[in-house]
Protein backbone atom coordinates (compact mmCIF):
# COMPACT_ATOMS: atom_id res chain seq x y z
CA UNK A 1 0.00 0.00 0.00
CA UNK A 2 1.47 3.39 -1.09
CA UNK A 3 1.85 5.90 1.75
CA UNK A 4 -0.45 8.78 2.09
CA UNK A 5 1.24 12.11 0.62
CA UNK A 6 2.88 14.73 3.52
CA UNK A 7 1.16 17.55 1.57
CA UNK A 8 -2.61 16.41 2.23
CA UNK A 9 -2.30 17.13 5.98
CA UNK A 10 0.71 20.04 5.89
CA UNK A 11 -1.19 23.38 6.35
CA UNK A 12 -1.17 26.08 4.14
CA UNK A 13 1.36 29.04 4.77
CA UNK A 14 0.46 32.37 3.89
CA UNK A 15 3.08 34.06 2.06
CA UNK A 16 3.97 38.05 2.27
CA UNK A 17 2.10 40.51 1.21
CA UNK A 18 -0.90 37.71 0.88
CA UNK A 19 -2.53 40.12 2.59
CA UNK A 20 -2.15 43.33 0.58
CA UNK A 21 -4.46 44.42 -1.81
CA UNK A 22 -4.36 47.45 -4.66
CA UNK A 23 -1.48 48.63 -1.94
CA UNK A 24 -3.39 48.29 1.17
CA UNK A 25 -3.25 46.09 3.64
CA UNK A 26 -6.01 43.98 5.15
CA UNK A 27 -5.77 43.65 8.86
CA UNK A 28 -7.74 40.80 10.44
CA UNK A 29 -7.81 39.17 6.52
CA UNK A 30 -9.64 36.25 7.69
CA UNK A 31 -12.52 37.74 9.64
CA UNK A 32 -16.01 36.50 8.28
CA UNK A 33 -18.54 38.93 7.04
CA UNK A 34 -20.95 36.90 5.54
CA UNK A 35 -21.02 33.13 6.47
CA UNK A 36 -22.40 32.18 3.28
CA UNK A 37 -22.17 33.26 0.03
CA UNK A 38 -24.62 30.79 -1.52
CA UNK A 39 -21.83 28.13 -1.90
CA UNK A 40 -21.38 27.19 1.65
CA UNK A 41 -17.87 28.92 1.82
CA UNK A 42 -17.98 32.39 4.02
CA UNK A 43 -17.28 35.81 2.23
CA UNK A 44 -13.83 36.93 4.48
CA UNK A 45 -12.73 40.77 4.77
CA UNK A 46 -9.62 39.43 2.35
CA UNK A 47 -12.45 38.36 -0.17
CA UNK A 48 -14.07 41.66 -0.07
CA UNK A 49 -11.19 43.28 -1.00
CA UNK A 50 -10.18 41.21 -3.78
CA UNK A 51 -13.92 41.43 -4.83
CA UNK A 52 -13.49 44.90 -5.16
CA UNK A 53 -10.43 45.01 -6.92
CA UNK A 54 -11.48 42.35 -9.50
CA UNK A 55 -14.83 44.78 -10.39
CA UNK A 56 -13.51 48.31 -9.66
CA UNK A 57 -12.60 49.33 -12.84
CA UNK A 58 -16.21 49.03 -13.96
CA UNK A 59 -17.74 50.48 -10.77
CA UNK A 60 -15.30 53.77 -10.52
CA UNK A 61 -17.08 54.94 -13.46
CA UNK A 62 -20.46 55.33 -11.22
CA UNK A 63 -18.25 56.31 -8.01
CA UNK A 64 -16.03 58.78 -9.13
CA UNK A 65 -16.57 62.61 -8.09
CA UNK A 66 -19.80 61.88 -6.36
CA UNK A 67 -20.01 61.56 -2.62
CA UNK A 68 -20.59 58.29 -0.97
CA UNK A 69 -22.19 56.65 2.21
CA UNK A 70 -20.64 53.46 3.27
CA UNK A 71 -22.71 50.50 5.16
CA UNK A 72 -19.70 49.15 7.88
CA UNK A 73 -20.29 45.90 9.23
CA UNK A 74 -17.22 45.06 11.65
CA UNK A 75 -18.47 42.22 12.53
CA UNK A 76 -20.38 40.89 9.52
CA UNK A 77 -23.58 40.74 8.52
CA UNK A 78 -25.53 39.67 11.59
CA UNK A 79 -23.00 41.98 13.67
CA UNK A 80 -24.17 45.75 14.13
CA UNK A 81 -24.53 47.72 11.08
CA UNK A 82 -23.88 51.64 10.54
CA UNK A 83 -24.35 54.01 7.83
CA UNK A 84 -21.31 56.12 7.26
CA UNK A 85 -21.65 59.56 5.44
CA UNK A 86 -18.88 61.59 6.57
CA UNK A 87 -15.02 61.08 7.07
CA UNK A 88 -14.07 59.64 10.60
CA UNK A 89 -10.83 60.61 12.40
CA UNK A 90 -7.77 58.40 10.43
CA UNK A 91 -9.59 58.16 7.26
CA UNK A 92 -7.22 57.21 4.70
CA UNK A 93 -5.43 59.01 2.35
CA UNK A 94 -6.69 56.87 -0.86
CA UNK A 95 -10.20 58.35 0.33
CA UNK A 96 -11.09 61.45 -0.90
CA UNK A 97 -13.11 64.20 1.37
CA UNK A 98 -14.94 66.41 -0.55
CA UNK A 99 -17.14 69.40 1.25
CA UNK A 100 -20.64 70.49 0.40
CA UNK A 101 -22.56 73.67 1.41
CA UNK A 102 -25.01 71.82 2.80
CA UNK A 103 -22.80 70.37 5.68
CA UNK A 104 -19.95 71.18 7.89
CA UNK A 105 -18.36 67.78 7.82
CA UNK A 106 -16.93 66.77 4.91
CA UNK A 107 -18.47 63.69 3.06
CA UNK A 108 -16.28 60.35 2.06
CA UNK A 109 -15.66 60.05 -1.72
CA UNK A 110 -14.27 57.10 -3.71
CA UNK A 111 -11.96 58.43 -6.64
CA UNK A 112 -9.14 55.71 -6.54
CA UNK A 113 -9.55 52.04 -7.11
CA UNK A 114 -7.35 51.84 -4.01
CA UNK A 115 -10.16 54.01 -2.33
CA UNK A 116 -12.20 50.49 -2.90
CA UNK A 117 -9.68 48.27 -1.31
CA UNK A 118 -9.77 51.10 2.09
CA UNK A 119 -13.58 50.52 2.02
CA UNK A 120 -13.17 46.94 2.67
CA UNK A 121 -10.28 47.40 5.22
CA UNK A 122 -12.93 48.99 7.02
CA UNK A 123 -15.72 46.50 6.48
CA UNK A 124 -17.75 48.63 3.72
CA UNK A 125 -20.13 46.23 2.88
CA UNK A 126 -22.49 48.87 0.92
CA UNK A 127 -21.38 51.37 -1.32
CA UNK A 128 -24.21 54.10 -1.34
CA UNK A 129 -23.30 57.18 -3.99
CA UNK A 130 -25.22 60.19 -4.77
CA UNK A 131 -26.93 60.54 -7.71
CA UNK A 132 -25.56 64.33 -9.00
CA UNK A 133 -22.98 64.81 -12.00
CA UNK A 134 -19.68 64.09 -11.08
CA UNK A 135 -18.11 66.95 -9.23
CA UNK A 136 -20.94 69.07 -8.75
CA UNK A 137 -23.42 67.98 -6.21
CA UNK A 138 -25.90 70.78 -7.51
CA UNK A 139 -26.52 69.10 -10.30
CA UNK A 140 -28.56 65.82 -11.47
CA UNK A 141 -26.39 63.13 -12.86
CA UNK A 142 -28.99 60.19 -13.24
CA UNK A 143 -32.35 59.24 -12.32
CA UNK A 144 -33.09 56.07 -10.79
CA UNK A 145 -36.19 54.86 -10.45
CA UNK A 146 -36.37 52.17 -7.71
CA UNK A 147 -39.15 49.14 -7.64
CA UNK A 148 -39.59 47.64 -4.65
CA UNK A 149 -42.20 44.79 -4.64
CA UNK A 150 -44.48 43.99 -1.59
CA UNK A 151 -44.37 40.22 -0.16
CA UNK A 152 -45.79 37.92 -2.39
CA UNK A 153 -45.58 39.60 -5.60
CA UNK A 154 -43.71 37.79 -8.30
CA UNK A 155 -39.85 38.95 -9.69
CA UNK A 156 -41.93 38.61 -13.25
CA UNK A 157 -44.33 41.37 -12.09
CA UNK A 158 -41.15 43.73 -11.18
CA UNK A 159 -39.33 42.85 -14.48
CA UNK A 160 -42.26 43.84 -16.58
CA UNK A 161 -42.34 46.95 -14.14
CA UNK A 162 -38.92 47.91 -15.44
CA UNK A 163 -39.88 47.78 -19.17
CA UNK A 164 -42.83 49.69 -19.00
CA UNK A 165 -40.42 52.60 -16.90
CA UNK A 166 -37.84 52.10 -19.60
CA UNK A 167 -40.80 52.65 -22.31
CA UNK A 168 -41.89 55.12 -20.82
CA UNK A 169 -38.56 56.79 -20.70
CA UNK A 170 -37.74 55.93 -24.44
CA UNK A 171 -40.49 58.07 -25.44
CA UNK A 172 -39.92 60.79 -23.85
CA UNK A 173 -36.07 60.84 -25.45
CA UNK A 174 -34.15 59.06 -21.96
CA UNK A 175 -32.36 55.86 -22.00
CA UNK A 176 -32.91 53.35 -18.81
CA UNK A 177 -30.50 50.82 -17.86
CA UNK A 178 -31.92 47.61 -14.97
CA UNK A 179 -30.15 46.42 -12.68
CA UNK A 180 -30.94 44.10 -9.74
CA UNK A 181 -30.72 45.98 -5.99
CA UNK A 182 -29.54 42.94 -4.41
CA UNK A 183 -32.98 41.48 -3.35
CA UNK A 184 -36.25 41.47 -5.34
CA UNK A 185 -36.05 45.04 -6.53
CA UNK A 186 -34.83 46.45 -9.42
CA UNK A 187 -33.49 50.04 -10.29
CA UNK A 188 -34.41 51.61 -13.63
CA UNK A 189 -31.34 54.33 -13.77
CA UNK A 190 -31.61 56.75 -16.93
CA UNK A 191 -28.18 59.06 -17.23
CA UNK A 192 -28.19 62.50 -17.87
CA UNK A 193 -26.19 65.05 -19.48
CA UNK A 194 -24.76 68.72 -18.92
CA UNK A 195 -27.28 71.33 -19.98
CA UNK A 196 -25.99 73.94 -22.27
CA UNK A 197 -28.66 76.26 -21.51
CA UNK A 198 -28.53 76.31 -17.58
CA UNK A 199 -28.64 73.14 -15.19
CA UNK A 200 -31.81 71.94 -13.69
CA UNK A 201 -32.48 72.01 -10.22
CA UNK A 202 -33.02 68.80 -8.13
CA UNK A 203 -36.56 69.96 -7.65
CA UNK A 204 -37.11 69.68 -11.34
CA UNK A 205 -35.52 66.06 -11.17
CA UNK A 206 -37.69 64.89 -8.19
CA UNK A 207 -40.62 66.49 -9.93
CA UNK A 208 -40.31 64.54 -13.67
CA UNK A 209 -39.65 61.39 -12.03
CA UNK A 210 -42.52 61.64 -9.31
CA UNK A 211 -44.99 62.33 -12.32
CA UNK A 212 -43.71 59.59 -14.72
CA UNK A 213 -44.38 57.06 -11.29
CA UNK A 214 -47.72 59.07 -10.77
CA UNK A 215 -48.34 58.11 -14.68
CA UNK A 216 -48.06 54.45 -14.22
CA UNK A 217 -49.84 54.29 -10.92
CA UNK A 218 -52.95 56.33 -12.72
CA UNK A 219 -52.91 54.05 -15.48
CA UNK A 220 -52.53 50.77 -13.49
CA UNK A 221 -53.16 51.34 -9.62
CA UNK A 222 -53.83 47.44 -9.29
CA UNK A 223 -49.87 47.03 -9.69
CA UNK A 224 -48.51 50.30 -8.84
CA UNK A 225 -48.23 52.62 -6.02
CA UNK A 226 -46.01 55.97 -5.20
CA UNK A 227 -46.51 56.26 -1.19
CA UNK A 228 -44.63 55.02 1.37
CA UNK A 229 -47.44 53.17 3.34
CA UNK A 230 -46.68 49.52 3.66
CA UNK A 231 -50.18 49.29 5.30
CA UNK A 232 -50.94 49.86 1.36
CA UNK A 233 -48.44 47.75 -0.81
CA UNK A 234 -49.84 44.77 -0.30
CA UNK A 235 -49.73 42.91 -3.95
CA UNK A 236 -48.59 46.13 -5.28
CA UNK A 237 -45.17 47.34 -6.94
CA UNK A 238 -43.96 50.38 -4.64
CA UNK A 239 -42.33 52.83 -7.73
CA UNK A 240 -39.93 55.05 -5.04
CA UNK A 241 -38.53 58.28 -7.12
CA UNK A 242 -37.47 60.02 -3.76
CA UNK A 243 -33.66 58.38 -4.79
CA UNK A 244 -33.99 61.60 -7.27
CA UNK A 245 -33.06 64.35 -4.49
CA UNK A 246 -29.86 66.49 -3.75
CA UNK A 247 -28.35 64.69 -0.95
CA UNK A 248 -30.26 60.76 -2.05
CA UNK A 249 -28.58 57.90 -2.66
CA UNK A 250 -28.90 54.80 -4.09
CA UNK A 251 -26.91 51.48 -4.01
CA UNK A 252 -23.90 51.39 -7.21
CA UNK A 253 -24.02 49.04 -9.70
CA UNK A 254 -21.83 45.76 -8.01
CA UNK A 255 -22.01 46.95 -4.85
CA UNK A 256 -22.57 43.84 -2.09
CA UNK A 257 -25.47 43.98 0.07
CA UNK A 258 -25.24 43.05 3.84
CA UNK A 259 -27.46 40.39 3.39
CA UNK A 260 -27.74 36.89 3.54
CA UNK A 261 -26.22 34.99 0.67
CA UNK A 262 -23.89 37.76 -0.73
CA UNK A 263 -25.49 39.10 -3.23
CA UNK A 264 -24.74 41.91 -5.52
CA UNK A 265 -26.89 44.43 -7.28
CA UNK A 266 -25.97 43.35 -10.86
CA UNK A 267 -25.66 45.35 -13.91
CA UNK A 268 -28.02 43.56 -16.69
CA UNK A 269 -28.87 43.86 -20.75
CA UNK A 270 -32.62 44.13 -21.08
CA UNK A 271 -32.78 40.60 -22.60
CA UNK A 272 -31.79 39.17 -19.55
CA UNK A 273 -34.55 39.73 -18.15
CA UNK A 274 -36.18 36.67 -18.75
CA UNK A 275 -39.00 34.15 -17.15
CA UNK A 276 -37.07 32.31 -14.50
CA UNK A 277 -34.86 35.11 -13.61
CA UNK A 278 -33.10 34.96 -10.02
CA UNK A 279 -31.72 38.15 -8.77
CA UNK A 280 -30.35 36.30 -5.85
CA UNK A 281 -27.69 34.20 -8.43
CA UNK A 282 -25.85 37.61 -8.46
CA UNK A 283 -23.24 37.35 -5.44
CA UNK A 284 -19.96 38.51 -4.82
CA UNK A 285 -18.89 34.96 -5.90
CA UNK A 286 -20.41 35.00 -9.31
CA UNK A 287 -20.99 38.25 -9.90
CA UNK A 288 -16.93 39.30 -11.22
CA UNK A 289 -16.90 36.42 -13.78
CA UNK A 290 -20.56 37.10 -15.24
CA UNK A 291 -19.71 40.96 -15.69
CA UNK A 292 -16.56 40.54 -17.64
CA UNK A 293 -18.57 38.48 -19.97
CA UNK A 294 -20.95 40.81 -20.11
CA UNK A 295 -21.83 43.57 -22.03
CA UNK A 296 -24.14 45.39 -19.62
CA UNK A 297 -24.01 49.08 -19.56
CA UNK A 298 -21.27 49.33 -22.04
CA UNK A 299 -23.01 52.02 -23.70
CA UNK A 300 -24.31 53.78 -20.38
CA UNK A 301 -21.92 57.11 -20.31
CA UNK A 302 -22.88 57.20 -24.40
CA UNK A 303 -26.48 57.65 -23.42
CA UNK A 304 -26.33 60.87 -21.30
CA UNK A 305 -29.71 62.62 -22.27
CA UNK A 306 -30.68 66.56 -20.95
CA UNK A 307 -33.48 66.21 -19.19
CA UNK A 308 -35.37 69.47 -19.73
CA UNK A 309 -36.53 68.29 -23.13
CA UNK A 310 -37.95 64.80 -21.56
CA UNK A 311 -39.73 67.27 -18.98
CA UNK A 312 -41.27 69.28 -21.98
CA UNK A 313 -42.70 66.18 -23.69
CA UNK A 314 -43.50 64.37 -20.25
CA UNK A 315 -45.68 67.59 -19.54
CA UNK A 316 -47.53 67.31 -23.22
CA UNK A 317 -48.42 63.91 -22.72
CA UNK A 318 -49.88 65.00 -19.18
CA UNK A 319 -51.91 67.15 -20.88
CA UNK A 320 -52.79 65.51 -23.83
Amino acid sequence: MKSKSKASSTPVTKQVGDDVVMGVTISKPDKILWPDAGDRKPVTKLDLAHYFEAIGSWMMVHLKGRPCSIVRAPDGIHGQHFFQRHAMPGNSKRLTLTKDSGSKEPYLQIDRLEGLAEIAQLAGLELHPWNCQPGNPEVPGRLVFDLDPAPGVDFADVIEGAREIRERLETVGLVGFCKTTGGKGMHVVTPLSRSKNGELSWADAKSFARDLCLQMVADNPKRYLAKMAKKERTGRIYLDYLRNDRTATAVAPLSPRARDGAPVSMPLQWTQLRPGLDPLRFTIRTAPGLIAKSTAWQDYCDSERPLAPAIKRLTRSKAA
